[in-house]
């Protein structure tokens, strides 16, 4: 039979002592931060699953990210839209005004300026910036889309009677519409989000069948002429053409309320993702508070019963008699 020794027993003591030390230690810190577990280790099965949802919080603040700023662009792109709008209805309205047999040369004159003012607020429309970005940059959002050299409107460098040649390319972000794309790395259509409304498209190029101009800052430089020479002749036709382009302008303004309707409806879904994650990660690592303050009281308890129960077990060594 083996004989227990007094060193054994402290030994074994001091061990057990040293583990609820750890214990109490562990359970402190997990109180402090309020964590289930502070090591992978601990518990890898929550840590994994915690990992994954970790992870999809990242996306969700990603495309989060994205939405607003994407929102933010459309929000620009609709003010500028609006303006647009305005301005091609005051221009419709001076230019029925002026075709009234009761205005004379100089009074269509006048009208000749004030179409020209007007003239100019298409152009800085067309150029409408939002921080750094041109909204009708198309995908060169950074550099002015338009200019003007010796009376010619240009594009990106392209004059716009041209009728080919216009980079309409898109921009797209992604937004958690489970992005893809083709073979040639081109983004599949509907798997992210455009916000490219390339000034070729909206403001518009080249001529039609009857040589009128498409682009609507030309075509109000026909009318200016028109009204600076009192020759009206043409006039009906470019009323018509007016009418044409307001009504593109229209359907692009539809298009812009409806990404932004769209984002708005994804901002909101994406909230109600982040707040589901964020139950499922609290669920996952966190620790109930009650519970970890009876866990830490409960071994603190034992503790402090096991500091008092070495009183009894460490026998007096000879130093202690020799007092």
């Amino acid at each position: 039979m083996m004989r227990i020794t007094n060193k054994m027993i402290n030994t074994n003591y001091l061990s057990n002592l040293n583990s609820n030390l750890d214990n109490l230690n562990n359970l402190r810190q997990k109180a402090a931060a309020g964590r289930s577990y502070l090591k992978a280790s601990e518990n890898p099965a929550a840590a994994l699953k915690a990992y994954q949802v970790r992870q999809n919080l990242s996306r969700i603040s990603l495309y989060q990210n994205n939405v607003g700023e994407a929102a933010s662009i459309m929000t620009e792109v609709e003010t500028a839209v609006l303006e647009l709008n305005s301005t091609i209805t005051s221009i419709s309205e001076n230019v029925t005004r002026g075709r009234s047999g009761n205005y004379s040369e100089q009074d269509r004159a006048n009208i000749a300026e004030v179409l020209s003012n007007f003239q100019l607020e298409l152009f800085d429309i067309a150029n409408y910036r939002s921080a750094d970005k041109y909204v009708f940059g198309g995908s060169k959002m950074l550099e002015p889309p338009f200019n003007l050299e010796s009376g010619v409107l240009y594009y990106h460098g392209i004059d716009v009677n041209s009728n080919t040649g216009f980079d309409e390319s898109s921009i797209y972000y992604d937004i958690g519409l489970g992005l893809k794309t083709t073979a040639s790395g081109q983004i599949k259509e509907g798997t992210a989000f455009n916000i490219s409304f390339p000034g070729s498209e909206v403001f518009g190029t080249g001529t039609d069948t009857n040589g009128l101009p498409n682009n609507i800052f030309n075509l109000v430089g026909k009318m200016i002429e028109a009204f600076n020479t009192n020759d009206l002749s043409n006039l009906d036709s470019y009323v018509d053409k007016l009418e044409s382009i307001a009504e593109n302008i229209t359907v692009k303004l539809v298009d812009v309320g409806q990404k932004s309707s769209f984002l708005s409806f994804l901002t909101e879904r994406l909230a109600g993702n982040e707040f589901n994650a964020t139950k499922k990660q609290t669920e996952i690592e966190c620790i109930d508070a009650a519970e970890a303050i009876v866990n830490f009281n409960t071994q603190e308890t034992a503790y402090l019963a096991a500091l008092a129960m070495g009183n009894k077990l460490l026998q007096y060594s000879l130093l202690d008699y020799m007092k």
